[in-house]
């Protein structure tokens, strides 16, 4: 549960930085502060299910190494990529003017890796739900819709990505950092409903087990 929590606070706060950034563009320290904090929760999130991935490994048959399960490699990328995330919100939060190879090397090279860990551990989760199959139609299946958003969630976000990637590093502008910002939002919202289904998820869980 409280993994689902942290995947609820992160996203919201991260919408909510991104919102204030399209509201008040000139108001990039409040925008900022709330992408950070949100990736503190977004880590913790990370971690908690790293865990359980862990702990769910000990039922895979003897001998199997744990990375051959999708479900540890979608909760392991998806842990790493929001590490990278907290080197890219904290470093434009704390050096909103910077220099441009520490720009390059703690914002946008962070940004970009994260969403690409973020592309993978979504790839994995299909993976999951689908037995091994990349794509089925289960719509009856919550973690079906949970990898679903989840999916999306992760392809808004590398767009964002995308357009956040430089094209002067003299005046440190990118391709376009209102479509950046907009994905975001779009992916924040999206990884937001998967908090809120997986809260519901754990509630299913837990009727099943009493």
């Amino acid at each position: 549960m409280s993994t689902a929590i942290a995947f609820i606070v992160g996203p919201f706060l991260f919408a909510l930085g991104s919102f204030v950034s399209l509201l008040t563009p000139n108001n990039l320290n409040a925008s900022s502060a709330l992408l950070a904090i949100g990736s503190i929760f977004f880590t913790a999130g990370g971690f908690w299910q790293l865990q359980q991935a862990r702990i769910a490994t000990k039922k895979l048959p003897k001998n199997t190494r744990s990375w051959k399960w999708c479900g540890f490699r979608c909760a392991a990328t998806q842990s790493a990529g929001t590490i990278f995330f907290n080197v890219n919100t904290f470093f434009l939060w704390v050096y909103p003017h910077s220099s441009e190879y520490s720009w390059l090397i703690l914002a946008i090279f962070p940004n970009f890796v994260g969403s690409v860990l973020f592309l993978i551990s979504a790839t994995e989760g299909l993976l999951e739900v689908g037995h091994g199959k990349l794509l089925v139609y289960e719509p009856m299946h919550l973690g079906w819709w949970i990898a679903i958003v989840n999916g999306l969630g992760c392809l808004w976000f590398m767009q964002s990505a995308v357009a956040a990637l430089p094209v002067s590093f003299h005046s440190l502008s990118v391709i376009n950092i209102e479509m950046s910002t907009r994905t975001t939002l779009m992916g924040s919202i999206a990884f937001l409903v998967v908090g809120i289904l997986s809260l519901a998820e754990c509630s299913e869980d837990e009727n099943a087990t009493t």
